[in-house]
């Protein structure tokens, strides 16, 4: 199938939009919502990063992505993401450089360019201002929202790169240094945060004008209709609460009061290394409302009660499935014990990558008949 109008189902695609929300939003349905991307590892054949500000060959991975992962109809909205950039929109506009990763490949968490710490020393950020939209790759991510606009249907979403965390940024563009800077200059650390802060906030507003997305509103790079913006702060896992609480969560009320109110934090969690003292913090939140984590269907199994209509939780990608298919035998088995346990609460969204349409619709129906157990 090529054709991407065939797959428009404008009444099930409401049906999702409120299966997200609702989920996030606490509300019982008597469904776990589980989106399942298909991604073919043949479509990354021929990606190369020497292209990278060259909408063409991405646009076209991202195109096939939508229509396989469409005809498996599972709980996801219709959105191509430009997800090829990684961190560098904002740190370029600072004027950091960027170095290319050797490679591409076929995947929804695709890194991007590296950016090269910019500042020397904290003192140095008295010299910062905050930059214009002609500065560093803008320009070319504006022109590559308008490549993908002219080329999809009005009803597929198109979304803007991921933002980073304010405070991961903030570290990208001081390097490591930066964690000691919190405590020998929390004034200048304050103020490099806040930057990006203003920064971030100026790039979604024009970003959204060109993609027609609402600021109040927003999909996720991943299909998911969100709870406010959707951060990636996975740095902060290395610093304390008290850290946290001073430095990370003011830069998110100043971002999510001026991005559609509580959002999304995510920070990766691999099998090894949990990072569970981050959820009770991110539940003690008034601007949070979504714990974004690879591995937070399992924290959420055991700590249900204490997330309940505090903390969402919205996980289950990356190495997931393959964990619950080596630990349980098979993804059936998983779901089986799971979903039944946990299909009349609420709070949970889950999405997860496959490489065919086949896998992804087995899937699917294995989902579909665990919720009738």
């Amino acid at each position: 199938m090529d054709n991407l109008n065939e797959l428009y189902h404008p009444e099930r695609f409401a049906e999702i939009a409120t299966r997200h929300q609702k989920a996030f939003r606490w509300e019982s349905q008597n469904h776990i919502p589980l989106g399942i991307h298909v991604v073919n590892p043949a479509y990354g054949k021929g990606l190369n990063y020497r292209d990278w500000l060259n909408p063409e060959p991405f646009f076209e991975l991202q195109r096939k992505v939508l229509i396989d992962t469409l005809q498996v109809g599972s709980d996801l909205l219709p959105t191509v993401a430009i997800n090829h950039l990684g961190d560098a929109v904002l740190t370029s506009m600072f004027g950091a450089q960027l170095l290319m990763p050797e490679t591409a490949s076929a995947t929804l968490q695709e890194i991007g360019p590296t950016p090269v710490p910019l500042l020397s020393s904290i003192e140095e950020v008295a010299g910062l201002g905050v930059p214009g939209m002609d500065a560093g790759i803008m320009p070319d991510v504006m022109r590559i929202v308008r490549y993908y606009k002219e080329r999809l249907p009005s009803w597929v979403h198109v979304v803007a790169p991921m933002p980073a965390g304010p405070f991961s940024t903030a570290m990208e563009l001081r390097g490591s240094d930066f964690l000691l800077d919190l405590f020998d200059h929390p004034e200048e650390s304050r103020h490099l945060i806040d930057l990006c802060v203003r920064l971030q906030v100026e790039v979604e507003r024009n970003v959204r004008i060109l993609s027609g997305e609402a600021l109040d509103q927003h999909l996720t790079n991943f299909g998911i209709l969100g709870m406010g913006l959707r951060l990636g702060d996975d740095t902060m896992v290395n610093l304390s609460p008290s850290l946290i609480r001073g430095f990370c969560f003011p830069a998110f009320a100043r971002v999510n009061r001026l991005c559609g109110g509580k959002g999304h934090i995510h920070f990766c969690t691999l099998e090894h290394r949990r990072e569970e003292f981050i959820y009770p913090l991110l539940a003690g939140s008034p601007e949070v409302a979504v714990a974004s984590t690879q591995f937070g269907f399992e924290y959420y199994e055991t700590h249900l009660n204490e997330l309940r209509r505090r903390l969402a939780v919205e996980s289950f990608y990356g190495d997931a499935l393959s964990y619950v298919r080596n630990r349980y035998g098979s993804f059936k088995e998983w779901a089986n014990d799971f979903v039944p346990r946990f299909k009349n609460e609420s709070g949970l969204v889950l999405y997860c990558q496959v490489d065919s349409i086949k896998e992804g619709m087995d899937m699917w129906n294995v989902w579909k008949e665990a919720h009738a157990r």
